[in-house]
C-alpha cells in the first residue's frame, strides 16, 4: 500500500455512517486530511504485525508489516481503522488511560459497520480502469483483535481489554483506581486479572484511604477460580499483607479481613488468622 491508499482510507471513513453520526468524527476527518496534506502520515515497517501504528505527536505511522499480514481485500479497511485510532490520539488530549479508551471507541463502532453492512468505497466511484465500485466489508473472523475489542465494549469490559495488552497497566495509580471503581458496571464487572492489577497497585500505598479498597475488590470475588486468577496477577503477597496489617486492627475493617481469610484459606495480614468457628 502507498500514500494514495491513505487518501482512500480517509475517504472510506469520511463517508461511513459512523463518521456521519459522530461529532468527534468531523474534527478527526479535518485533522487526518491536514496530516495527509502535510505528508505527516506514513506507511513503513515499525515492528511486528501486532503493532498496528503509532502517533508521536506530529506524525501517524502505519505499520506495513501489519497491513501485509492481512489478505489484500482487508488492507484498505485495516488502514482506515488504524488511521481512525491514531487520528483520535491527534485530536483528543486526555490523561493517558482515558486517551487510550477514547481512541478505541470510534474505531470499534466503525469496525462494527465494516463487518455489517459494510461501507461504500467512494474512492472506487467512478471505478479505476479495469476496476469496479465496491462495498468494503470485513468478514468474520478476519480481524480477531477488533472483534475482541468489540465484544469487550459490549460487556463494558474495554478497560479490562486495555490492561491486558501492552503496558497500559503501568499507567495505573491508586487515585485513578478509586475514582473509577464504580465505572463500567463497577468492580463486580472487572475481570479477575484487572482486579489483581488494581490490588497490586493499591498495596504499594501507605494510605489506608487506598488500601481499604483492596477489601472491596476482594469481597467482589465469587469463585475460587476467580480468586486464584486475581491473586496470581496481584504481585507480592507480602506487600498485600503489609498493606492490610493496619486495616486488620480497625474495628470496621478487621472483621472483613478475617472473613476473607476464612473464606479463601489465606493469610491477609502478618498475624495468623483465628481458627474457623465450629
Amino acid at each position: 500500500m502507498d500514500i494514495k491508499d491513505v487518501a482512500d482510507a480517509i475517504t472510506l471513513f469520511q463517508y461511513s455512517n459512523t463518521a456521519k453520526s459522530s461529532g468527534r468524527a468531523k474534527i478527526l476527518i479535518v485533522r487526518l486530511k491536514a496530516l495527509y496534506n502535510t505528508n505527516a502520515i506514513h506507511i513503513l515497517g515499525i515492528g511486528k504485525p501486532t503493532l498496528h501504528g503509532d502517533w508521536d505527536g506530529h506524525h501517524i505511522r502505519v505499520n506495513s508489516a501489519h497491513l501485509n499480514s492481512l489478505q489484500a481485500g482487508l488492507r484498505l479497511a485495516a488502514l482506515s481503522l488504524v488511521l481512525v485510532h491514531e487520528g483520535i490520539h491527534a485530536v483528543v488530549h486526555m490523561p493517558d488511560i482515558y486517551d487510550e479508551l477514547a481512541a478505541r471507541l470510534l474505531p470499534i463502532h466503525y469496525f462494527r459497520e465494516l463487518t455489517a453492512p459494510g461501507v461504500f468505497n467512494e474512492a472506487s466511484d467512478p471505478p479505476r480502469p479495469g476496476g469496479r465500485s465496491e462495498i468494503v466489508r470485513v468478514p468474520a473472523p478476519s480481524m480477531p483483535w477488533a472483534e475482541k475489542q468489540s465484544t469487550a465494549l459490549a460487556r463494558d469490559q474495554l478497560i479490562d481489554y486495555l490492561f491486558s495488552h501492552g503496558d497500559y497497566d503501568e499507567m495505573l495509580d491508586p487515585q485513578w483506581i478509586v475514582d473509577n471503581l464504580g465505572n463500567w458496571r463497577g468492580i463486580g464487572n472487572r475481570l479477575p486479572e484487572t482486579k489483581g492489577k488494581y490490588i497490586g497497585v493499591l498495596a504499594q500505598s501507605a494510605d489506608n484511604y487506598f488500601t481499604r479498597v483492596i477489601l472491596d475488590i476482594m469481597e467482589s470475588v465469587k469463585s475460587r477460580a476467580e480468586w486464584d486468577a486475581m491473586m496470581d496477577e496481584a504481585g507480592s503477597k507480602r506487600a498485600i499483607r503489609v498493606a492490610l496489617d493496619d486495616l486488620s486492627t480497625e474495628a470496621r475493617h478487621g472483621p472483613r479481613v478475617i472473613t476473607l481469610e476464612r473464606r479463601w484459606g489465606i493469610h491477609l495480614h502478618d498475624d495468623p488468622p483465628p481458627p474457623p468457628r465450629r
